[in-house]
């Protein structure tokens, strides 16, 4: 109960501080203005967002053309002290929103790759060690999205590495048919894409990386 009427003090005593910083004297709040704090404790607005709000105030009020009066009353900050708590929950909503995304994308992830481990084919059994790694990094809170990006090239070099020479050139001619390109970086770079993509087709390789979930 102290420490509860101890924070409640700092919260008052915060916002009055930052206020008279801001206005200058008098160095006092009316009854009024502690009945604003009061609402503003009431509401659960934290003291950053408050001060925030402050700040605001005051920075449109020195933007204001011509003669000013001095601000006499906090209620003069209110309207920007409510539209900065606004934006602070539309910023907490969406960071809870990507969080819980995020959550679900990883047990998405798992799952397909715990399902590929389980069946997967001899024809591609040289893929077990870099899904077996994903499958561990993505049981580890919080997930390394970088090492997981990183995982997801290792799986495209290996399927392109184990791919038959026939194969490639047999993809290599449909790629010329329909692309009309030479030889060169753009035929290699698009019949890699076109290969890999088939292979994964094929043999139902899930993706590593969360962003294809």
């Amino acid at each position: 109960m102290k420490r509860k009427s101890q924070q409640r003090s700092e919260y008052y005593q915060s916002i009055a501080r930052y206020y008279f910083k801001q206005r200058g004297a008098p160095f006092f709040l009316s009854s009024a203005e502690l009945g604003i704090i009061a609402k503003w404790e009431k509401m659960k607005i934290p003291l950053p967002v408050v001060l925030e709000g402050i700040k605001r105030a005051f920075e449109n009020y020195l933007r204001r053309p011509g003669k000013r009066a001095k601000i006499q009353t906090l209620a003069y900050c209110e309207p920007q002290v409510l539209k900065a708590f606004d934006q602070h929950k539309e910023r907490r909503v969406g960071s809870e929103r990507k969080t819980v995304e995020r959550a679900e994308k990883r047990i998405r992830a798992r799952t397909e790759i715990k399902k590929f481990l389980e069946i997967l084919p001899d024809q591609i059994a040289y893929l077990k060690e870099a899904y077996s790694r994903a499958r561990s990094l993505l049981s580890r809170s919080p997930v390394d999205e970088e090492e997981l990006e990183r995982v997801e090239g290792e799986v495209e070099e290996l399927i392109w590495g184990h791919s038959s020479k026939e194969l490639k050139e047999r993809f290599k001619k449909d790629v010329r048919l329909e692309y009309n390109v030479e030889e060169g970086d753009e035929l290699l770079r698009i019949l890699r894409l076109k290969l890999v993509k088939a292979l994964r087709d094929r043999y139902r390789i899930p993706y590593v990386s969360l962003f294809y979930y």
